[in-house]
C-alpha cells in the first residue's frame, strides 16, 4: 500500500517518469505500470497456495481422526513414524494439518440464540470455589440461579452440594426474584436424578420430585454433556468468579461471606444493562409475570430414619448426633437442613445440632447425659461427651483437675458444674468458670454463685413497681378473730 501511493504521487501527481522511480525505488517497471493505470488501491493477497507435505499421510490422518475425534497431533504423529520410519516431519507442521483436517472432518456444532418470555426460565447449577474464611481457604460450593429473560441472578455459597443446599438456595433465589418460574434447568446430578435415560426422560430423586412439585416448578434437565443448555448460568457463575472470588475474598465467616455476595448482586443489577435498560429495570417488569410463592413454603431439608442407640445416639452419613436418653430405642426422623440437624421422636423434638460436615464427627449434648451420669458418676473421667473436641476446652480442664484433686468425686462435683447449663448459657458458664480458676476456686457452689453475680450485673431485679396492679399481691393480713377472748386476757 507505501508503494502504490508513492508511484501514484510520484508518477501521476507529478508527471515523473516511470523508468527513473523505478530505478529510484527498486520497484519492477511492470508493477509500477500497473499501479499507474489502476486507481484503485492493490488486494492484499495471501501467501501463495502450495499442497502441504503432510498431504501424502491425508488418509491415514483422517482415518485416526474419524476412529478417535479426540486424539492429539502429538499421537498421530507417532503413529505415523512407527508406520513410515522415514517420517520427519517437525510438530508445527503436523499440529497445523490435523487441525485443518479436524475441522473438516468433525466441524464444530452451531448454537442457535434462544429468545425467552418473561417469568419463562430459570437457570440453576453449582460451581467449586475457593475463599479465605476466617483465615482459613476454604474450599465452597456457589449455587447460582439466573433468570433467562431479565439475566438477573442471584449466588450463595455452601459448603456442600446436597439437596439440602439446593432447597435451600431455591427458596432463596425465588424470595429474591420476588416469586417463582414457570420453568427450570439443571444438570443430571445424583442430588436431583436418580438415572438418566433415553432423550429427555428422567428418573428424579423423590424428595427433589416432592420439593419442584410444592413450588409447581416445571423441572427441564440438561442433555449430558450439553452445558449450552443452560449456558445462562454457566456464564454467570464465570463472571461472578471473575468479579468477586479473584483476588482470594476474605471474610470473616460464611454468612458475612453470602452477605456481600448478595450485595454484589444488587449492585450488578442496578449498574449492568442488557440493550438501553438496566438488569434491575428488567426484573421489575419481569417481576408482574412470576408466580408468587406458596403460602406455606416447603421445607429445606430431607428426612432420613434411624433408631436411637444404647449411647442416646442417631446416626447420619457416619456422623453422631446425641439425644436425651429416655429415648433410647425408639426409632426417629432426623430431618438434615443445610447448617442444622433436627431429631424428632414421636412428632416431639428431642433435639437439635448444628449440622456436621466431614466424616466420623459426633454432635453430643452434654444435657442430654445427665441423667445417666447422675447415677454413673464414675464414666464421667472417661465420657466421650467431655472427651469430644466440640466440648469446650475451659470445662475440660475444670474436669482433669477434679480428677486430679479428689478422683473419687471429681464425677459428682463436675456434673453439679455441667447442671448448670439447665439454667445458663454455655458462653456464661464458661465464663464463670475461667473466673473461678483465675481465683484458685473450683468449687461448683462458687462457680454457681458468679453465675449468679454475673447475672445480677447484667440484669436489673424485677421490683414491685414495675408490675401491673392486677399482678401485684397484697401482704398478708393477720386475723385475730379466730383466738378466744378469754385466752387473750389470760395471757393479758
Amino acid at each position: 500500500m507505501d508503494d502504490w501511493q508513492v508511484i501514484r504521487e510520484r508518477c501521476v501527481a507529478r508527471g515523473e517518469p516511470m523508468k527513473r522511480v523505478s530505478r529510484e525505488t527498486g520497484i519492477a517497471l511492470n508493477t509500477i505500470r500497473k499501479y499507474v493505470q489502476s486507481s484503485a488501491p492493490p488486494l492484499r493477497s495471501g501467501a501463495p497456495t502450495r499442497t502441504p507435505v503432510m498431504a501424502v499421510y491425508e488418509s491415514d490422518v483422517d482415518a485416526l481422526l474419524k476412529q478417535e475425534a479426540n486424539i492429539t497431533a502429538n499421537r498421530i504423529a507417532q503413529v505415523l513414524r512407527e508406520r513410515y520410519p522415514s517420517f520427519s516431519l517437525r510438530e508445527r507442521a503436523v499440529r497445523n494439518y490435523v487441525a485443518l483436517r479436524r475441522r473438516i472432518l468433525h466441524p464444530r456444532e452451531v448454537f442457535i440464540r434462544q429468545v425467552y418470555a418473561p417469568g419463562e426460565q430459570v437457570q440453576f447449577d453449582f460451581k467449586d470455589v475457593i475463599a479465605s474464611i476466617a483465615g482459613e481457604q476454604t474450599d465452597l460450593q456457589l449455587f447460582t440461579m439466573r433468570l433467562s429473560y431479565s439475566t438477573t441472578w442471584f449466588a450463595h455459597c455452601y459448603q456442600t452440594e446436597d439437596r439440602p443446599a439446593i432447597f435451600d438456595g431455591l427458596l432463596r433465589g425465588f424470595t429474591e426474584f420476588g416469586g417463582v418460574t414457570r420453568e427450570a434447568v439443571f444438570d443430571n446430578p445424583r442430588t436431583a436424578v436418580d438415572k438418566v435415560l433415553r432423550g429427555r426422560r428422567r428418573e428424579v430423586n423423590s424428595e427433589f420430585a416432592a420439593f419442584c412439585g410444592s413450588l409447581a416448578l416445571n423441572m427441564q434437565f440438561a442433555a449430558p454433556g450439553k452445558g449450552n443448555e443452560k449456558g445462562g448460568v454457566e456464564g454467570a457463575h464465570g463472571y461472578i468468579e471473575d468479579n468477586f472470588f479473584r483476588p482470594l475474598r476474605d471474610a470473616p465467616s460464611l454468612d458475612a461471606l453470602n452477605a456481600e455476595l448478595l450485595i454484589f448482586s444488587r449492585n450488578d443489577r442496578l449498574q449492568r444493562k442488557v440493550g438501553d435498560r438496566t438488569v434491575a429495570d428488567l426484573l421489575e417488569s419481569e417481576r408482574s409475570a412470576l408466580r408468587s410463592l406458596p403460602p406455606v413454603a416447603p421445607r429445606p431439608c430431607v428426612s432420613d430414619h434411624a433408631k436411637v442407640n444404647k449411647f442416646a445416639e442417631v446416626r447420619h452419613k457416619t456422623n453422631r448426633y446425641s439425644v436425651p436418653a429416655r429415648y433410647v430405642g425408639r426409632l426417629a426422623t432426623i430431618e438434615v437442613f443445610v447448617n442444622q440437624v433436627r431429631v424428632v421422636i414421636d412428632g416431639e423434638l428431642a433435639a437439635e445440632h448444628p449440622r456436621l460436615f466431614g466424616r466420623g464427627g459426633a454432635e453430643l449434648n452434654p444435657l442430654h447425659y445427665l441423667g445417666a451420669l447422675k447415677h454413673k458418676h464414675r464414666a464421667v473421667e472417661r465420657a466421650e461427651v467431655f472427651k469430644n473436641e466440640r466440648f469446650p476446652k475451659p470445662l475440660r480442664a475444670l474436669l482433669d483437675r477434679l480428677v486430679d484433686r479428689d478422683r473419687d468425686t471429681a464425677g459428682k462435683q463436675f456434673l453439679r458444674v455441667v447442671g448448670l447449663l439447665e439454667g445458663h448459657r454455655l458462653a456464661e458458664l464458661i465464663a464463670a468458670v475461667e473466673r473461678a480458676n483465675e481465683l484458685g476456686v473450683d468449687d461448683p457452689a462458687a462457680i454457681a454463685l458468679l453465675l449468679d453475680q454475673r447475672a445480677s450485673a447484667t440484669s436489673a431485679p424485677l421490683t414491685v413497681d414495675v408490675l401491673p396492679s392486677k399482678a401485684r399481691l397484697d401482704p398478708p393480713q393477720a386475723r385475730l378473730d379466730g383466738y378466744v377472748v378469754a385466752d387473750l386476757k389470760e395471757v393479758a
